[in-house]
Order: C-alpha cells, then structure tokens, then sequence
C-alpha cells in the first residue's frame, strides 16, 4: 500500500515541477506575445515621427527641465526619443523582459535618418542602463554600441537577435 502512495506522490511533485519550470520559461524570439507588441510599438512610433513637429517638440520638452527630473541629467533621453550629441534622434519604444517574461527584449526605434531599427540589447525597465551611460556622440555610434540593426518597419526581421553576439 505504501508503494503506490510514494508513487503517486512523486509524480505528482514531478508534474509540478514540470508546470512551475514552463510556467517561468520566458518567451521565445517569436511569441505571439511579442509580435503583437511589435505591431503596436511600431505603429505608435510611425504615429509619433508622421507628424512633422513631433522631433522638434520632444527635443523641446527635454531641454525645459521639470520637478520630476531628478537634477535634469537626462536632457537626451525620454521615455519615447534618444537623442545623440550631434542632434541625431531615434523614436523608440522599448520593452524589457522583466516587465512581461512573454516578450524577451526588443527594442525598435525610427531614426531621424528615416531608418528603421531594432535591437535585443537589454536596456532593462525604464532605459535605466541607457540612463547611466553617456550621451551616444551619433547614430552610427549608437548602432554599434547597442547593436541595432535596420529592418523595413513592417516585417518580423526584428525580432531576431542582436545581443549577445555570438561567439566566435
């Protein structure tokens, strides 16, 4: 009698175990979770750059320091545009794991280049690890350090990855 007890409560500890271990699986490069979340991000930036003063407008808002700013550091970064010292800018939305485990890191952005990129790089909730660097000299040294790539706008080429690099 006892061995079909023992048995019974192994398997269901190894059932468990199974559940809880795919239950904290992160989502893959390709969930559906992080396609949908492509489509929107991509089409509030469109949304964003169509309107012509919207760069101007931002850049504005960021020079003007407010009560929320913690000392006005970030006078290059909101959460909806990067700004680099040579006055290139990129309209980004951004999505980092641990805000939802279904969508691994993307980030997508319009460039004031007129391209459009994208990036795995993990700039962690809020851009916090953007927030501690130095403001990017430009675009191309941004593209570099953070590993974005250009995509079309549309397509899922973005949500391939960028970062890590693989090993050579």
């Amino acid at each position: 009698m006892k061995k079909p007890l023992i048995i019974a409560a192994v398997s269901v500890l190894l059932l468990a175990s199974v559940g809880f271990a795919i239950f904290l699986r992160p989502g893959s490069l390709q969930s559906s979770a992080r396609r949908n979340w492509k489509q929107k991000s991509i089409a509030e930036i469109a949304t964003r750059v169509a309107d012509s003063a919207w760069p101007s407008n931002e850049l504005a808002r960021l020079q003007t320091p407010s009560s929320a700013d913690l000392g006005g550091k970030e006078s290059w970064l909101s959460d909806d545009i990067v700004v680099t010292r040579n006055g290139d800018w990129l309209a980004y939305a951004n999505i980092c794991r641990k805000e939802d485990r279904r969508i691994q890191d993307l980030f997508l952005a319009r460039g004031s280049d007129g391209r459009w990129y994208y990036s795995t790089y993990h700039f962690c909730i809020g851009m916090v690890v953007l927030r501690m660097d130095e403001q990017p000299e430009d675009l191309v040294e941004f593209t570099k350090t953070y590993f974005l790539r250009t995509f079309d706008g549309q397509s899922d080429v973005c949500l391939r990855k960028t970062w890590p690099p693989e090993s050579r």
